[in-house]
Order: C-alpha cells, then structure tokens, then sequence
C-alpha cells in the first residue's frame, strides 16, 4: 500500500516542484532571459505530470472513495484556469483527460470503476457518462489553453502533448483503442460548439438528457 501511495504521490509532486523551479527561476535566475520562451511549455508539462496521477489521489484523501467523483472531473483544472494558471490547467486538463478515458473500460461499472460522490455514494451506470463528460471539459481547457498562446507557445505545447501521449498510451494503457475514440469524440464535439454546428444545449443533451 505504502508504494502504491507514493507512486500516486510522486507525479503531482514532481509537477509542483516543477512550477516551484519556474517561478524561482523567473525571479532569481540571471539569465533567465535566454530561457523564457520555454516558461509557458515548463509550466504545461508540470500540469501534465501532476494531471496523469492526480484523478487517483482519492485512494489516500482521507473521506474519499476510490473514483471519487471530485478528483475524476474537470474541477482541478478550472480551478488553476480561475487563478489565472491557464498553461498549468491546460497540463492537468490533458493528464487528467488521459487518465479518465482509460477509466472508460473497466472489466465491468461495479464495485471500484463506479463513480461516487460524498454523501451521495455511487451513482451507477451514470459513471461512464460522467467520466466521458469530465474528458469533454478537460479537452475545452486544454484547447483554451492552446488557443490563448502564442505560436511559439502553442507549438511547444502540441509537440509536448503529442510525445507525452505517446508516452502514456506506451507504457501504462496497454488498449487505447477506446480511450483515443473518447479523446476524438471530445474534440469532435469541441469543435462543432465552436464552429456553431451545434448548441450547448444540444451538447449538453449527448450526457443528460
């Protein structure tokens, strides 16, 4: 249990550590002239870091359950985007969208994959559709984050993306299959909210009807 702990722990902590270091680096650095077109990207990788872990935090918060339906949602990632953190969300946006697409194919929605809120308990066969609506506004962040950079940033940014995807679907989610079909489908319906293909309203029908 203690390594299991600590393997939750250590990505979230290596991503604070990492803003930590671009913020003092920022402030204290002499040079850090020559390196600050990279502050941006640093940031978003230290989002990503923390984000692949942090949906699974709820096995060591003490009163939580395991698929918490707190920490498997979008709210980390406002949060940050409130606080003005726009590249650190847009990290834990794309970690966190990563993490829960793959919870979208348990063996069966009982026990441990069902998605439980305090209070409330586990809200059934309503748990995929929670967790493919989160991936949806995980994506809506990190293309916000995408879309308020500059060419420079969000060029970094993509290619950043592209390898730690690769990297995820490489060495911890061995069938990607359906988690890069949700992926899509979120891009997908992304897209066609912002090109006004479709309403909000009409999005919002495709999880709650």
């Amino acid at each position: 249990m203690m390594i299991v702990c600590m393997r939750l722990i250590t990505a979230p902590l290596q991503g604070c550590l990492l803003v930590a270091a671009v913020i003092v680096g920022k402030k204290y650095f002499p040079y850090w002239s020559s390196v600050s077109f990279l502050e941006n990207s640093l940031l978003f990788l230290a989002g990503m870091i923390a984000g692949v872990r942090l949906p699974d935090l709820d096995l060591v918060l003490p009163g939580f359950s395991h698929r918490s339906g707190i920490t498997h949602s979008c709210l980390v990632p406002v949060l940050c985007w409130q606080f003005f953190l726009l590249p650190v969300a847009g990290g834990l946006a794309l970690g966190m969208a990563l993490h829960m697409a793959s919870d979208v194919q348990p063996k069966a929605w009982t026990g441990g994959a069902i998605i439980k809120f305090p209070f409330l308990g586990g809200i059934g066969l309503l748990s995929p559709v929670w967790l493919i609506a989160s991936v949806v506004g995980c994506v809506a962040i990190l293309l916000e984050a995408l879309s308020n950079s500059t060419l420079a940033d969000r060029q970094l940014m993509l290619l950043t993306s592209l390898f730690f995807s690769g990297w995820y679907f490489v060495r911890e989610e061995k069938k990607p299959l359906l988690p890069l079909m949700t992926m899509a489908f979120s891009l997908l319906l992304i897209h066609a909210v912002r090109d006004g293909s479709i309403s909000m309203q009409e999005a919002w029908s495709y999880f709650f009807q």
